[in-house]
């Protein structure tokens, strides 16, 4: 823990405040999103990122282009084909690859940095990605990603609710399905993550928690609703249209979460987690 205290830099609530604010921008009805890459936004918004850059499960860029609008040689790597014609019409990425990302299909030291945003707890073979995003960077090169950690498995909320209500199964249904929803392949503590780094030769030199207890508990809470099934789909698919209606929308959210941000109590133990890493020799 030692090393992790040494590298630790909390956020302010200027920084996240500005992030809720950036992300209701691009996001303007979907909750969930607004609130986990506020922080993250808030978060990334401290680094900067050497070009060529390689964004590990890109997604549709948009989000990229909000934290770094001053990049402009990047390419994107994702698995989802739908995703990457979206991150191709997108203008964003001077190339967009289909691949997953323990074989990606780049030369060695062709990056000066990489980027994953909340990608890495989702992928298949963790070592083998971690390795080529390695062997793809720059001696020297910089890796920025976000992660969730071990206490986003502690603070969901339904399940809890669902306990509460002495309905164990139904609780530990709804958890199991959240989690393989997600694909949550690789959820571990701050610590585990900087030892999986250092096992491929990424030593982190920067760590930023994010999402403290009520603001992840807020969080899970509306992404568990948002992902309920609902007649053909699930319950989030007729909630931006409902949000829309309603004209202070926006800025009557933003104000929730700044009462969470004054209720915070700690903010150093989170449910994710922002690291800067460098490809040692």
């Amino acid at each position: 823990m030692g090393f992790l205290q040494e590298t630790k830099r909390l956020l302010t609530t200027d920084e996240v405040t500005r992030g809720y604010h950036e992300l209701n921008g691009l996001y303007p009805h979907i909750p969930p999103l607004i609130v986990w890459r506020g922080w993250e936004y808030a978060a990334y918004r401290r680094f900067t990122l050497g070009e060529p850059v390689l964004d590990v499960g890109c997604g549709d860029g948009r989000f990229f282009r909000l934290v770094w609008p001053e990049i402009q040689d990047v390419v994107g790597l994702d698995i989802d084909s739908d995703v990457v014609e979206a991150a191709k019409n997108a203008g964003i990425y001077r190339k967009v690859h289909v691949a997953p990302a323990y074989d990606m299909p780049f030369e060695s030291g062709g990056f000066a940095s990489a980027f994953a945003n909340c990608s890495l707890e989702h992928m298949d073979d963790l070592t083998e990605v971690l390795r080529h995003i390695a062997r793809c960077l720059r001696p020297g090169g910089k890796f920025v990603f976000s992660v969730v950690t071990s206490e986003l498995l502690d603070w969901t909320m339904l399940p809890l609710l669902l306990r509460i209500m002495r309905e164990p199964d139904r609780a530990n249904a709804l958890h199991s399905s959240y989690l393989e929803y997600h694909h949550m392949a690789n959820v571990f503590s701050s610590e585990e993550w900087v030892h999986q780094l250092s096992e491929s030769h990424l030593l982190v030199e920067g760590y930023i928690p994010i999402v403290p207890e009520l603001t992840a508990r807020f969080f899970l809470f509306l992404d568990q609703l948002w992902h309920l099934p609902f007649q053909d789909g699930e319950l989030g698919h007729i909630f931006p249209g409902v949000f829309a209606t309603w004209p202070n929308f926006g800025s009557g959210f933003e104000e929730i979460l700044r009462g969470f941000l004054l209720l915070e109590r700690d903010w150093d133990t989170c449910a994710g987690a922002v690291f800067c890493a460098r490809k040692t020799p």
